[in-house]
């Protein structure tokens, strides 16, 4: 039994180690065959679909895979090559010198390195002197229930004349066994400013996505029977209910030159398109499972 204060701490030397929890890194890893650590897993948001590029060396058919149908088999594969040397999935990370040190609950891992390829720099301690940061409109993704008017075949509804409630996603509910009941995910765009107005609140997007739902011609459920025209039917209101809302921020900080880092900026179609097969243990696993 450890008393509070003590850590076990384990040492390995590894030339080159990728750093990040997103899709992107965990493609750079796999193509390169390299291990990987991260600070927090990022899967992809659940509906983004892939671009359209070959997926076979990762044993699959591409067939309108998700990406988070990608990062999940990208996690398996890694995992069982032995190149997710960390398995908590909640860390912190500090750099120093060319050691890298994951400290996870009461144990720490010290990794000798030659280099770091950084593409998620959050909750790394000891990287360089930030040079510039660009910063872009946060995703924001609000997760809603419908409580009436959750019965129709429409896929999707999209705004493109706003960044707020650009576009919302039906799926079939997960609050119950019902599957033909859909509920809703909304997608906007926003500045840190619009995040802190009550104008781009949950509470709007609720209005929001009422409206778009009336116009697109979406109703609650059936209420009657019209009395001035019994062969109409009344309905009731659509309602929703806001569930949770997620921030996801996008921007990127640009660090002063220091060989011991290789930060990465490779959108996920680059890093598709220049991907090669591995020829090791992982293809393999790949054609295995």
């Amino acid at each position: 039994m450890l008393n509070n204060g003590d850590m076990r701490t384990l040492s390995f030397d590894k030339d080159i180690i990728v750093i990040g929890g997103c899709i992107k890194s965990l493609l750079y890893a796999f193509f390169h065959e390299l291990p990987i650590i991260f600070a927090k897993p990022q899967p992809p948001f659940r509906f983004d679909v892939l671009p359209d590029c070959d997926v076979g060396v990762l044993g699959l058919e591409h067939k309108d895979r998700t990406q988070l149908e990608i990062w999940e088999r990208l996690v398996f594969l890694l995992g069982m090559a032995g190149l997710m040397p960390i398995s908590s999935d909640d860390n912190k990370l500090r750099v120093a010198d060319n050691t890298l040190t994951v400290i996870s609950g009461n144990s720490a891992t010290k990794f000798n390195f030659n280099k770091l390829v950084i593409f998620d720099d959050e909750q790394v301690k000891g990287l360089p002197r930030v040079a510039r940061e660009e910063k872009k409109k946060n995703t924001v993704i609000d997760w809603v229930n419908v409580r009436s008017g959750c019965n129709h075949n429409i896929p999707y509804l999209v705004d493109d004349e706003g960044s707020f409630v650009n576009k919302i996603i039906f799926y079939p509910t997960e609050r119950s066994d019902n599957k033909k009941h859909k509920d809703l995910v909304a997608i906007s765009h926003l500045t840190d400013q619009q995040l802190q107005d009550f104008d781009f609140s949950d509470t709007m997007a609720r209005f929001k996505i009422i409206r778009m739902m009336k116009e697109a011609g979406i109703r609650g459920a059936r209420n009657g029977r019209d009395v001035k025209n019994p062969e109409k039917y009344k309905y009731y209101a659509v309602k929703v209910e806001p569930a949770e809302r997620e921030v996801i921020k996008n921007s990127k900080r640009f660090y002063e030159p220091d060989d011991r880092f290789n930060f990465r900026y490779d959108t996920l179609e680059e890093i598709l398109l220049a991907g090669q097969e591995p020829r090791g243990y992982l293809k393999k696993l790949s054609e295995a499972f």
